[in-house]
């Protein structure tokens, strides 16, 4: 394996390893940023959030489907260990789900690893936030850096 297919593989497993992300979206009269619940496909190549069809995060969404997502391990790091937060900075696109069977298991994957989330969003006016992941840009504290680029 090489030192970028590792590192891939720790942003993936970061990742994987937490649950609230920050999705930011364009708006017309500019950013939009959402604190989400949100889990992924095993290989970290998508990320699934829940959010209703009528809010100004899908409607975004609809009109320019490029996002931002933050995730970060700072709690409990702030006050006493700043110099050791990671944060991972995902790049990708919207892309609608339109297959049923392909929502039900998308949807049995939420329930399953954000069990809090998915009874709210479970309504005919909810819909499934999947973003196809294009790049990771990996902060392990003030100075080590990794972006990966187009996979």
């Amino acid at each position: 394996m090489t030192e970028r297919e590792q590192k891939i593989n720790e942003c993936v497993d970061f990742l994987r390893r937490n649950s609230m992300l920050v999705l930011a979206t364009l708006s017309p009269e500019g950013p939009y940023t959402s604190l989400m619940g949100y889990c992924c496909s095993a290989d970290g190549r998508e990320v699934y959030m829940l959010s209703r069809r009528e809010s100004n995060k899908w409607s975004n969404l609809k009109q320019t489907p490029q996002v931002s997502l933050l995730v970060d391990d700072r709690d409990g790091k702030l006050e006493h260990d700043r110099g050791s937060i990671k944060a991972l900075t995902v790049a990708g696109s919207f892309v609608e789900v339109s297959d049923p069977e392909e929502e039900k298991k998308i949807m049995e994957l939420i329930a399953g690893e954000n069990p809090a989330i998915a009874p709210v969003f479970s309504g005919p006016e909810c819909s499934i936030i999947r973003v196809k992941v294009s790049s990771f840009l990996f902060l392990n504290g003030p100075e080590e850096v990794f972006f990966s680029g187009q996979f």
